[in-house]
């Protein structure tokens, strides 16, 4: 009976898990965060603007890396182009709840990576063992735009 009940409750967390809408948030300070909308979940995507540069965490959903600081890279893709985005893998903020890691970098403002991440299309990362998630939804066009428009102001 308690295999019936455990196996029950996985079944309905991972369609729950599925099905959670994204919940975007720009803050004052330019930044920008796409965590799904279940509870003690890692973003997929933070960003804040400093100085024409963007400091990013990619990832956390699907995790990138070990978190040990080790150099990490992922692929992301959107709107016909790709660009590899290199840095270190670092656990993520709630990573007690979550044991999730993520790629940390800073990129430029008008680098092809930025531009794909901020462009309010879907964008896909992929990692280099092949673990892909796709990022944004019908949300993200305003929110990338609010972004961009803080980081240049």
């Amino acid at each position: 009976m308690k295999g019936v009940v455990f196996a029950t409750a996985i079944a309905v967390l991972s369609f729950a898990s599925a099905n959670a809408k994204t919940v975007w948030s720009v803050e004052r300070v330019p930044m920008i965060e796409a965590r799904p909308s279940e509870p003690e979940s890692d973003a997929d995507l933070r960003a804040i603007c400093f100085d024409g540069h963007v400091a990013v965490r990619i990832g956390g959903a699907i995790g990138v890396g070990k978190g040990n600081g080790e150099p990490v890279s992922v692929k992301i893709e959107g709107d016909g182009k790709s660009a590899k985005v290199q840095g270190v893998s670092k656990t993520t903020p709630d990573v007690e709840m979550t044991g999730g890691t993520e790629l940390v970098t800073d990129l430029p403002l008008d680098s092809p990576a930025a531009e794909i991440l901020f462009s309010g299309k879907v964008v896909k990362i992929v990692t280099p063992d092949q673990k892909t998630h796709t990022l944004f939804d019908a949300d993200s066009s305003g929110a990338a735009k609010k972004f961009l428009k803080q980081c240049k102001g």
